[in-house]
């Protein structure tokens, strides 16, 4: 076996800059390291496999009635199998199975899988995994034994468990012998050799059974799953596990719901409105207005249909006496398939919607034929309900085959082939789950944007009868339970309109993707009795906006884009239509003024070529043709009104995240917490790798075009960019290779070194009136730490905070320290790749265009090369730079050394520091006459900064903000006196009225552990909890307009005592006045 990794040679260039290296210490992933590393993990449980290829595999195999020979009729790998002939009391027998005394053995702990891939104590988890096959079903049950010996097998068996055989096609048995078939009164020997079968129930007198593909396993994955065939009894390391199929599709069975009253005719009619709309989601209609988007649609539909004809040849397939027969197919997450095995969904998606698309669009019955093969070789293969194939976990991409169906719909019902097809997707959706939601928990965003229109689709299928009624119902209350906000870490909306998967935020991905489908769903769903509640509607538009609020352009803060961070492009990529649907969504001629016009303002900025990948079916699906032609005709109707997000301040406590917008400058900044994850990180792709210090306190600081988005300001993190120098982040200055890391499962951190939690629940902002605001951080590094306490350091600690007022951002840090004396630790102002046109500036003179720049200075200001201003006082220890710089840079699951031209600076806190800090102002939109004044005479006092507090006092606006990290009995500068929780404050004075506002940046969830691996479901889905904050305020004051949030004001010895109820990180505003005399 070829080893898992191996270092990287490179030879790369940039520009006129060649670097020829090997890369040290970093483990490169070569284009065939998936399989490699697959095939080494694989290996390393697989004690025994039978394939049945010859008739010498039969050695050791007899039965006393019938016979067993090698078969060529049916098989899951190679082109054979085990065929018993079996008759009534017959019993198969394998006296000496060849590794069955190793998987029955103990594990030794370690890592046994590779998706997913997780730590395991030493124990016992081996077992077996084996396909079976039947043409006609029996009304019966295999029953398998295993024993120490052919004997002890039949009379005395360590384990026991049997196979409902009321089946045909291929199902896949996993057996877990420790968990499911342990004899609990067995004693004796540990030691298993053998296994024995025989056929109870009421059966007929004879029968066959194909058996293929038998592995024995050292470690049977506990994401296997109970089926209608075979029962297991996992132990639920993965608590409440998404991916159960068995009891949704009980519970649909057993719902009564097919004997329910039902109005016929409406359900005829609005079940053909939405089948109608869906249809032209698909194919559009015969204007072509899809083509003025010029997204080159038509081209890949054309390549697809290519393609996918070239890859139904690579099928082989092939009728036999009725039955079909081609490559074997295995589940997504199966980890010992045949060697010449596919995957159900691969093929899926490969071939069954562009057979479908080349049926309806290019009218060739030829590919309609082909498409009704290939979904009766799915259902043979054991994609079929009542069939879990082993494991459904991440049996998700569900849209291909959904779609094709639905396009051939009436092709198969004149072929009598519906109703299975019907059947199967009532399984694989889990209908039975829409019929008892749990409104206590959240839906996994995967089941959305990979189920929620595939649901829709199987119910339309149906007749029109009252089972199709009720589920029509009930899909209605589903996707209003999925739109409404989850509890805890769940997936998928959160109150401040977070997006969350992993247990975390990822408003680049995944529950993205889902939050287009809810809106694609609202609008097929609209004007009908299932249409979406107002509340629904209200919450994705509200989600929309914000989005593009926090968006620089499409552009989002790189640490909120989970392990894709160069894919931090929500809107191009799977928003746009989303803004369409509910733009249109109350009626075909009016909709939201808003959203249109935002949309109008998007659809001009995005590249059309980017929605392209949704408008196809993979794991997501928003329809072709037809939403490119809603797209088209939106844009024509809004002409040329358009809304783009202007200024603001926003805060997203689920999220870690504040933005804010002043004219043409933008600002994010991202934190992590005891409740919001650090980062996230892949395995064997290559993924985030470099990503460790997304979240601490990254400040991303941009002015100019906002069309341009990042790297038209220079900024290119996957093209040259060193990530332990993020602006705004406090973080040691490591070389490139130690960025770098590659993730690993251990015994404590059972997923690995990543989506960890620190112990403080401080890193949250606070916006005032939507305008001005603040963040602050207590920078903890809790994970590990790493063997040698690089990346991962705890004694890492830091209070940091952002204050934005206007064109101004004050950034405040005190208390940095960690006992590294390797490193220097550094606060970074920017850094750019060098653009030779737009030079920065020290003090305002030219820093030039030399490379080998290496210069420090104390304090002053610097003017980087978009015209933003940084303001340093203090003794900052400004260190400035402009060299050829070695970055790492991703290329697929590689990553390369290259060099290119930076420049940055960065305030450097020495090796080892000791309650370090800084103090720095960044001046937006502010020309080079207006800056002087900021530079003679601060335009802000800092009233304390310290371990417990950071507090400002902002002369031009009067506003003071406090971030306070530890409550004291008394505050000293400013109209604050005291607070009795950590919290976030900003006063502002005077006006027409004075406002207050607090937030607790404790969002109040319950907290787990170090890192998100295995969080208990009670945790998971526990609700936040809300706090009664009490602030106390110099002087007398009243309420002078509405504050929901306020629960009492007191007034006590010349002081204003308020009782403020804060929750979930939001934003409390109080307007206040003091009254005057008489």
């Amino acid at each position: 076996m070829k080893t898992l990794f191996y270092f990287l040679l490179i030879t790369c260039f940039f520009g006129a800059t060649v670097l020829n290296t090997a890369l040290a210490g970093i483990p490169a992933v070569p284009e065939d390291s998936a399989r490699l590393q697959k095939d080494t993990v694989s290996d390393a449980v697989l004690t025994g496999q039978f394939r049945f290829e010859s008739p010498s595999e039969l050695h050791g195999w007899k039965t006393e009635k019938g016979n067993v020979g090698i078969s060529s009729r049916h098989y899951k790998d190679g082109n054979t199998s085990m065929l018993w002939c079996w008759k009534k009391g017959s019993t198969l027998e394998a006296g000496h199975l060849e590794g069955l005394e190793a998987a029955c053995g103990v594990y030794p702990g370690g890592i046994p899988e590779f998706y997913e891939p997780a730590f395991y104590p030493e124990g016992r988890y081996g077992g077996l995994k084996m396909w079976l096959y039947q043409e006609k079903p029996q009304k019966g049950v295999l029953v398998f034994q295993v024993g120490s010996s052919p004997e002890t097998a039949r009379k005395q068996p360590k384990y026991k468990f049997q196979v409902n055989l009321d089946f045909t096609g291929w199902r896949a048995v996993w057996v877990n012998l420790e968990e499911d078939a342990r004899v609990p009164s067995y004693s004796g020997s540990n030691t298993m050799n053998s296994m024995v079968a025989h056929m109870a129930g009421n059966l007929q007198e004879q029968g066959e059974l194909f058996i293929d593909h038998l592995s024995l396993l050292s470690f049977i994955s506990n994401k296997r799953h109970s089926d209608l065939q075979f029962v297991n009894n996992k132990q639920e390391f993965r608590q409440a596990d998404s991916y159960e199929i068995l009891k949704p599709y009980r519970n649909y069975l057993e719902s009564g719901i097919d004997s329910a009253a039902f109005d016929s005719v409406a359900l005829g009619t609005n079940a053909g409105i939405i089948a109608e709309r869906l249809e032209f989601l698909i194919l559009g209609d015969s204007s072509g207005d899809w083509k003025e988007r010029r997204s080159g649609m038509e081209k890949k539909i054309d390549a697809d249909i290519r393609s996918g004809l070239s890859y139904y040849d690579e099928l082989h397939l092939h009728r036999d006496h009725g039955f079909v027969n081609g490559r074997p197919m295995f589940a997504s997450r199966d980890e010992h398939p045949a060697e010449n095995g596919l995957v159900f969904q691969k093929v899926a998606q490969e071939v069954t919607f562009p057979l479908a698309m080349d049926y309806r669009i290019n009218g060739k019955t030829a590919s309609g034929g082909k498409l009704v093969d290939v979904l009766d070789y799915f259902e043979d293969q054991g994609f079929a309900a009542g069939s879990a194939m082993g494991t459904v976990d991440h049996v998700i991409r569900l849209n291909a085959i959904a779609n094709s169906i639905f396009l051939i719909r009436d092709k198969l019902k004149k072929e009598n082939k519906l109703d299975s097809r019907i059947d199967m997707l009532l399984w694989h959706t889990r209908m039975g789950s829409i019929l008892d939601i749990d409104y206590t928990r959240g839906e996994n965003t995967d089941k959305v944007r990979g189920g929620a229109l595939v649901k829709l689709i199987a119910i339309l299928l149906m007749e029109n009868n009252a089972s199709k009624s009720a589920l029509l119902g009930a899909f209605k209350e589903y996707m209003d339970y999925v739109v409404g906000f989850a509890p805890g870490y769940s997936d998928t909306i959160k109150p401040d309109y977070s997006v969350y998967h992993h247990r975390g935020t990822y408003l680049n991905s995944y529950g993205i993707q889902a939050v287009n489908t809810m809106a694609m769903i609202g609008w097929l769903l609209r004007d009908t009795p299932y249409a979406l509640s107002d509340t629904s509607l209200n919450i994705l538009e509200e989600l929309l906006v914000k989005q593009s609020q926090i968006a620089y352009g499409t552009d989002l803060h790189y640490g909120v884009s989970g392990r894709f961070p160069h894919q931090n492009s929500a809107i191009g990529r799977f928003l746009l239509p989303a803004y369409a649907f509910m733009a249109l969504q109350k009626n075909e001629n009016g909709g939201s003024t808003l959203l249109a016009e935002r949309f109008n303002y998007l659809y001009r900025i995005t590249d059309p070529r980017e929605i392209t990948g949704i408008l196809v079916p993979a794991l997501t699906y928003s329809g072709t043709f037809g939403t490119l032609d809603l797209l088209v005709r939106l844009h024509r109707k809004t002409g040329m009104r358009e809304s783009s997000p202007g200024n603001g301040n926003y805060t997203m406590p689920y999220s870690g995240l504040s933005v804010h917008r002043k004219d043409s400058a933008y600002a994010a900044v991202k934190g992590y917490n005891k409740y919001i994850w650090d980062f996230e990180t892949g395995s064997s792709n290559g993924e985030n790798s470099l990503g460790r210090y997304l979240s601490f306190g990254y400040l991303i600081t941009v002015q100019g075009d906002e069309e341009k988005g990042f790297e038209g300001a220079g900024i290119s993190m996957n093209s040259g960019y060193h990530w332990a120098f993020l602006p705004g982040a406090t973080t040691k200055a490591l070389p490139v290779e130690k960025v770098f890391f590659q993730n690993k499962a251990t015994e404590k951190y059972i997923e690995g070194y990543h989506r960890s939690f620190s112990r403080t629940a401080f890193a949250n902002g606070l916006s005032q009136e939507g305008r001005n605001g603040m963040f602050a951080m207590e920078l903890r590094d809790d994970v590990g730490p790493d063997k040698e306490k690089i990346l991962f350091d705890d004694t890492f600690r830091a209070k940091k905070s952002y204050f934005f007022i206007g064109n101004e951002i004050i950034c405040l840090g005190s208390g940095i320290c960690n006992d590294d004396d390797r490193y220097h630790t550094v606060t970074t102002l920017f850094q750019y790749r060098q653009d030779t046109r737009r030079e920065t500036r020290y003090n305002g003179e030219s820093l030039g265009t030399d490379l080998a720049l290496n210069r420090t200075e104390e304090d002053g200001y610097i003017t980087d090369q978009n015209n933003i201003h940084y303001i340093i006082r203090n003794g900052g220890n400004i260190h400035m730079e402009q060299a050829a710089q070695e970055c790492l840079v991703r290329d697929g699951k590689n990553y390369k050394k290259v060099v290119v031209p930076q420049v940055r600076a960065y305030l450097d806190h020495g090796a080892s520091p000791a309650g370090g800090q800084y103090e720095y102002q960044i001046l937006l939109n502010t020309s080079k006459n207006a800056l002087k004044p900021f530079v003679t005479h601060k335009s802000y006092k800092v009233l304390e900064k310290n371990n417990d507090v950071h507090s400002i006092y902002h002369k031009q606006s009067g506003i003071t903000a406090y971030a306070v990290f530890t409550p004291r009995a008394t505050l000293g500068e400013g109209p604050v006196v005291a607070v009795d929780i950590p919290a976030l404050v900003m006063f502002r004075e005077p006006g027409k009225y004075s406002l207050l506002t607090v937030t607790d940046p404790d969002i109040r969830l319950k907290p787990w552990n170090h890192n998100m691996s295995r969080m208990p479901d009670e945790i998971v889905n526990g609700a936040g909890k809300g706090s009664l904050l009490t602030i106390t305020l110099k002087g007398e004051w009243y309420e002078a307009g509405n504050a929901p949030g306020l629960k009492s004001l007191a007034h006590s010895g010349g002081h204003t005592v308020l009782e403020v109820f804060c929750k979930d990180g939001k934003s409390v505003d109080i307007p206040l006045k003091k009254r005057e005399n008489g």
